[in-house]
């Protein structure tokens, strides 16, 4: 019974310091432990890999749908047109959707990439990627539009249109009007659509925290086109469409994605190496101390 009071009331022969600079720091070998405890956010290549394993067969559906949705979508053509010719939006609001045509305009894709490679230099390796989904489904759009004729809704009297003048359509498969290209003849597919589409997907891989206001702007954009007379609402469903099929092909990890993986695999490298042998950041103290604790109770 002493025996176990002694033992009860016996004090460590090393007293223990609250000092953390006194305290033992873990060996070297403990330095990838260290460094996964106190840089909690993934790198940005990884983050984007795994959303591109995941992606690729909710963009296929999107295509699908999207496609099918076109001729349901040329029975509210007419109607649609109709009441943004009326002008039913306040004028602020009107000038706002004008500001953000720019979203899917060349000037400002160029200066949204010019950003984040200025303001992000640890996403630079995401850019060729998105230069490609934008440039791509931009040149997809109007490819296809050397094959359709249709007149846009701000050459179409609406007052008297009908809902089958909507279904105006008309296929230049051999391409005899190409030569004579008229843009207002040429509605289908929304290029402007295809490329905010493209550049919202981009972006929303990108930086995820804000792939809610980029889907605003993108939502703002399908406003813009049909409020400005440019394109009817189908024709922004067919460039959503062939916008989405062509992001498909660029993360996608079999097609173009492949290629762009490695690409932002061999930029990662360096930037993993410089971390591997550079000191740990500043709050990472605590994190020392935590795991020398458990070394020593160990």
């Amino acid at each position: 019974m002493y025996e176990d009071q002694s033992q009860v009331l016996q004090r460590p022969s090393k007293p223990e310091s609250n000092n953390p600079i006194q305290m033992e720091l873990p060996d070297p070998n403990s330095a990838r432990e260290l460094r996964s405890a106190a840089l909690p956010m993934p790198l940005v290549n990884r983050e984007m890999s795994l959303d591109i394993q995941k992606r690729p067969g909710l963009l296929l559906w999107a295509v699908v749908f999207a496609a099918f949705s076109v001729p349901l979508a040329t029975l509210v053509d007419i109607p649609l047109a109709r009441w943004f010719q009326e002008d039913p939006l306040p004028g602020d609001f009107v000038r706002t959707l004008e500001l953000i045509r720019f979203y899917a305009h060349g000037s400002g894709v160029f200066f949204i990439f010019l950003a984040l490679f200025l303001l992000a230099p640890e996403k630079r390796s995401l850019l060729p990627r998105l230069v490609t989904m934008v440039a791509g489904a931009s040149a997809v759009a109007t490819i296809s539009k050397m094959f359709v004729l249709r007149l846009r809704p701000s050459q179409i009297n609406l007052e008297l249109a009908t809902v089958e003048s909507a279904w105006w359509w008309r296929f230049d498969w051999s391409l005899e009007h190409v030569a004579m290209f008229d843009a207002s003849a040429r509605s289908f597919p929304s290029g402007n659509m295809a490329t905010a589409l493209a550049l919202t997907i981009g972006l929303c891989l990108a930086t995820p925290r804000g792939r809610w206001l980029f889907v605003m702007f993108c939502g703002l954009t399908i406003m813009q086109r049909i409020q400005s007379g440019a394109h009817f609402f189908s024709d922004v469903v067919g460039g959503a469409a062939f916008g989405l099929l062509w992001s498909y092909f660029c993360v996608h990890p079999k097609l173009l994605g492949s290629l762009f993986d490695k690409l932002e695999a061999g930029d990662e490298a360096p930037r993993r190496i410089k971390a591997d042998t550079g000191t740990l950041p500043i709050g990472s103290l605590a994190v020392q101390n935590e795991i020398a604790e458990n070394r020593q109770a160990a």
